[in-house]
């Protein structure tokens, strides 16, 4: 069996897996419960919907920010291009590095971006939202420490912030340093060497490339701005599901699920659209902040729903973009 049908079997497995674990969930918590409380809210899902506008707004300008200006696509265009790449973070299993690979990919295909520079675009932009996000998680757990009284939470989780910390940070030095240069040497001692200049070549041109992106301060400093707008939106999504839920708590609550869930997603991100992971996340931090488990269930499905009126339809505009490419090669082909 080829590497691609195993990832494909495991794939579907997870997502079963992460099925089955919902519908125990929800089976545990009371169906009817859940249900009770989805109906009463659901006049959310629309309102949380919108909110999300303005949160993919916030995305694509995010990424706009570190496309140089000679280079930069209308903002209505990077809005597009970022809601088909973060659809596929939010269904697929790809560990948001597939949501980033098909932004550069598409800012190729539809902005005419040099291929090198969307490459760094997207490595830079990773980057900066791994970095934000291990920061936001580590401030919400020593946070969750602190209102929940757990105060055996604080030097674990600042160690384990720390070694996370380390680890970008060592991404960060080396494709400051060259990721391409670490391995010229090796390649060069290859010995057709010629057939591997163009290559060496390219990885030099990527090197260079990322490292103009990280002098540009000022689109660093703003692209790490509007992923907080981002973010700051995905937490009002979650403070409206769960005041229509009838629970009428602080914004900090709502930062606190909306951050935890989000980062179990991402910890998981092997399960597809977080399946199962996301909703056992949302009913174990509810719990702790005093909140019942079918509430913590109508919540996720709540941003299920949301999930479900956005990127679903990003999912099938982006197989249709690639359709229309393989159909035009054919048409090119048979014409030829």
């Amino acid at each position: 069996m080829k590497a691609g049908s195993r990832l494909r079997l495991i794939g579907y497995f997870l997502g079963f897996a992460g099925a089955g674990l919902l519908t125990a969930l929800i089976v545990r918590e009371g169906t009817a419960r859940v249900l009770a409380a989805l109906a009463a809210a659901s006049w959310a899902v629309p309102v949380v919907a919108a909110i999300n506008i303005p949160r993919m707004f916030c995305d694509g300008a995010a990424w706009l920010a570190l496309v140089p200006r000679p280079d930069q696509p209308p903002l209505l265009m990077a809005v597009w291009i970022r809601w088909v790449g973060g659809s596929v973070n939010d269904l697929l299993p790809s560990a948001r590095l597939g949501g980033d690979i098909l932004t550069a990919r598409l800012a190729t295909i539809r902005c005419g971006l040099p291929p090198t520079l969307a490459a760094a675009i997207a490595v830079v932009n990773m980057t900066i939202s791994v970095t934000m996000r291990i920061l936001l998680t580590i401030g919400v757990l020593l946070l969750i420490a602190g209102v929940t009284g757990l105060a055996h939470l604080y030097l674990p989780t600042v160690l384990a912030g720390l070694i996370a910390l380390m680890a970008v940070l060592g991404f960060y030095l080396a494709q400051r340093f060259g990721l391409s240069r670490l391995v010229t040497g090796l390649i060069s001692r290859v010995r057709n060497f010629s057939k591997w200049s163009l290559v060496i070549q390219s990885g030099v041109n990527f090197d260079d490339t990322v490292r103009r992106l990280y002098s540009r301060l000022s689109a660093l400093l703003l692209c790490a701005l509007f992923w907080i707008g981002s973010w700051l939106a995905g937490c009002i999504e979650t403070w409206v599901a769960l005041f229509a839920l009838g629970i009428h708590t602080s914004f900090i609550v709502a930062l606190i699920v909306e951050t935890v869930g989000q980062s179990l997603r991402s910890a998981f991100f092997i399960v597809p659209a977080g399946l199962g992971i996301f909703e056992g996340g949302m009913v174990m931090i509810c719990s702790l902040l005093g909140i019942s488990g079918d509430v913590a269930l109508a919540l996720s499905l709540i941003r299920r729903a949301r999930e479900a009126l956005f990127s679903g339809p990003g999912l099938i505009v982006w197989q249709f973009v690639e359709a229309r490419r393989v159909l035009r090669r054919v048409t090119q082909g048979t014409a030829s």
